[in-house]
């Protein structure tokens, strides 16, 4: 009897030590452990009546459920707040019991006329993160989905998802898949939580470098095309020496997620670094200065931040590649957008003397003492300017 009882106490300790690893490690990946919840609501269906079809509430239903990242509000509960709402907002009859005799499909017709403040509304009372909201509309033999993915606490719509079916059979085939769009969309505004977790027990030495690592990365394999995670990747390796080549491509997938945009320009300029100025150093360290020029040249097109350092950088660049004519033009661009940058008219004299060009280097030398900060910096210019009205003397001799 002892024995069995000792035998109970080692398993049970066993098994709170499984249970305590996996709410540690869930929780690491899915921030606080919580699911997001989503609340569906019914979609509104102009197709002929003698089309029976599966309702696309409950294939959406059993879909997102079925991917582990949500959980979904009850649909009779949902459709008591639909009811409620249709009836404070369009029914108002004295002594008729309307609740009694309308349809439930008139309800739903009524609903999607419901303004979206009331729809916010409902999702907050359901505690939702996330609500759903569509049509079915029939054209002939095919058939089209609306999709509204509206973000509960931004009180605002996510996206507009669309999609079509050739025929009835097919539909539940393109609920599941506009299911997974749903899925997408909403791990894309939870992914920021998710990374800010995750970065919190790092620092707090919770999790290791390298636990973070495979946080960070595991999050990334589920969504490859994320701007935010791949940002969080390659700040977590920059300053890393033995991480450089795993940095570089973060960073060249950064390029190709940037579009350019107002979010992506706006979050970017947020990180406190610039990625694109960091991989091209990265790149400058190692000797392989035709990749850093070509992201230089990259960013310009697209992002259209720190303009006057991409240039600086880009000169001296072409000037160590021996390109002259192209660090000219980038030097000039730098002038273009600050006329009074010393370093950059140094640079510029610099290689018109190369050139063999001494008045246009003496006039950027001039022009440097116009813009120089201090003494040094004067006297520095004065002695070349000096020093080229020399040459040129002896030259012209």
């Amino acid at each position: 009897m002892v024995e069995i009882l000792i035998h109970w106490k080692i398993c049970r300790q066993l098994l709170t030590v499984l249970v305590a690893f996996l709410v540690v490690n869930v929780s690491a990946i899915y921030g606080n452990g919580q699911k997001t919840t989503v609340v569906i609501f019914p979609f509104k269906y102009n197709c002929d009546s003698n089309i029976l079809i599966r309702g696309i509430e409950d294939v959406m239903q059993s879909e997102l459920i079925r991917s582990g990242y949500f959980t979904v509000t009850e649909q009779e509960r949902t459709y008591e707040f639909v009811r409620e709402a249709v009836l404070y907002n369009f029914i108002k009859i004295d002594n008729v019991d309307v609740e009694a005799v309308l349809p439930k499909a008139n309800v739903v017709d009524l609903f999607a006329k419901i303004d979206q403040k009331i729809i916010i509304q409902i999702a907050e009372k359901v505690k939702a993160d996330f609500a759903i909201k569509g049509t079915l509309n029939q054209f002939g033999h095919r058939f089209h989905v609306d999709i509204e993915v509206i973000h509960v606490k931004a009180k605002k719509t996510l996206s507009a998802l669309v999609g079509e079916s050739e025929s009835e059979e097919k539909i539940p085939e393109l609920t599941e898949q506009l299911s997974d769009q749903i899925v997408n969309v909403c791990k894309g505004v939870n992914v920021q939580r998710e990374i800010g977790y995750i970065q919190n027990s790092y620092q707090q030495g919770v999790l290791t470098y390298e636990e973070m690592t495979d946080r960070l990365k595991n999050i990334a394999s589920e969504m490859p095309k994320s701007l935010p995670i791949h940002c969080a990747l390659f700040s977590h390796y920059l300053g890393r020496q033995e991480m450089r080549d795993s940095l570089i491509e973060e960073g060249e997938e950064i390029i190709k997620l940037f579009a350019g945009d107002e979010e992506g320009v706006r979050y970017l300029s947020s990180l406190g670094i610039d990625p694109f100025y960091e991989m091209a150093n990265v790149y400058r360290d190692t000797g392989r200065l035709n990749n850093a020029i070509d992201v230089y040249n990259r960013a310009i097109m697209f992002y259209p931040m720190n303009h006057i350092k991409y240039y600086k950088e880009l000169g001296v660049l072409y000037k160590i590649e021996g390109k002259g004519e192209l660090a000219i033009r980038a030097f000039k661009q730098v002038l273009r957008l600050n006329q009074a940058d010393y370093e950059t008219r140094l640079n510029l004299a610099s290689i018109y003397e190369i050139n063999d060009d001494l008045s246009g280097a003496i006039e950027q030398y001039q022009l440097c003492l116009k813009y120089a900060k201090n003494i040094d910096e004067s006297s520095r210019v004065k002695a070349l300017i000096e020093r080229l009205q020399s040459k040129r003397g002896v030259k012209e001799k």
